[in-house]
């Protein structure tokens, strides 16, 4: 039997304690803080992340993974696995994709086969796809059967969210490729959608209310629903209102809610909430 092993980021939010269950391994992106800079989920944990920025000061900034985080994790993963599923946030968010898939090439070409696979989602959306990739190798799946389950996991998976600005997204690059209208987003509170892995517009919403409203509106939409996440760096009550008001057509105890890792936090900023939605393989 092939030996697999799944690879992601930390933009994930997967929690450590399940990623250790599912045998995950994560590649911290970093957050910056002034001068320093720390290695999510290893040198900052979200309980720290949270005490950082709880007082407005401490502004974070989001920066990719150290190439020498990828390489070493890769040169010791290859020589322990014959097939490697390196999972990753939209490529048009940012550059841990390409990131990847470079140092790849580097790797001798007798060691394990790895494949380099842009989830075109982020955060709750891409923790979705690689505990399913993971699930499956758990159960035995083959290297075909986990490369189709993650391409078919890609296509049923959603992801909506709001930001209190977009200056976080800005400062991250995550931007760079977005419709350029989003730019001029700054006074209302946008609900915004991965759309193939490039964030647009869907919707315009003036407050927080609306914002969480349109929230639970877009898990409606979808005739069948397998699994809600929902995380946020805003409080409480927001979930509340949002668990409130999606009831009627997904139990509120079955719907996953956390705050954000630090990575996530960190390119959507303070005040952010967003919902991922699995409808499930047809």
């Amino acid at each position: 039997m092939a030996r697999i092993k799944i690879v992601s980021d930390s933009t994930a939010d997967i929690a450590p304690e399940l990623a250790n269950e599912l045998d995950i391994s994560i590649i911290p992106s970093r957050v910056q803080f002034g001068d320093q800079s720390f290695r999510a989920g290893v040198e900052l944990g979200s309980e720290q992340y949270y005490q950082l920025i709880s007082d407005g000061r401490l502004r974070p900034r989001f920066l990719p993974p150290q190439t020498d985080d990828i390489d070493t994790l890769f040169r010791r993963l290859t020589v322990q696995y014959d097939h490697i599923f390196s999972i990753h946030m939209a490529a048009q968010l940012a550059p841990i994709y390409r990131t990847v898939q470079q140092l790849h090439l580097r790797i001798p070409a007798t060691a394990a086969k790895i494949h380099t696979v842009d989830s075109k989602s982020f955060s709750a959306g891409l923790g979705t796809i690689v505990t399913m990739a993971a699930r499956a190798v758990q159960d035995g799946a083959s290297p075909q059967e986990v490369e189709h389950l993650i391409a078919d996991t890609i296509g049923q998976t959603h992801f909506v969210f709001f930001v209190d600005t977009i200056d976080a997204l800005d400062q991250a690059g995550c931007l760079e490729y977005a419709n350029s209208s989003l730019t001029s987003l700054q006074r209302i509170k946008p609900l915004l959608l991965l759309d193939d892995g490039e964030i647009v517009l869907y919707e315009r919403t003036r407050t927080r209310t609306k914002a969480i409203e349109g929230l639970a509106t877009f898990v409606e939409d979808f005739p069948k629903v397998q699994s809600v996440t929902v995380l946020y760096t805003t409080g409480p009550e927001d979930v509340e209102k949002f668990l409130e008001r999606v009831e009627p057509v997904f139990p509120r105890h079955q719907v996953i809610a956390m705050q954000m890792s630090p990575s996530s936090a960190a390119m959507l900023g303070p005040g952010a909430m967003g919902v991922a939605v699995y409808e499930g393989i047809l």
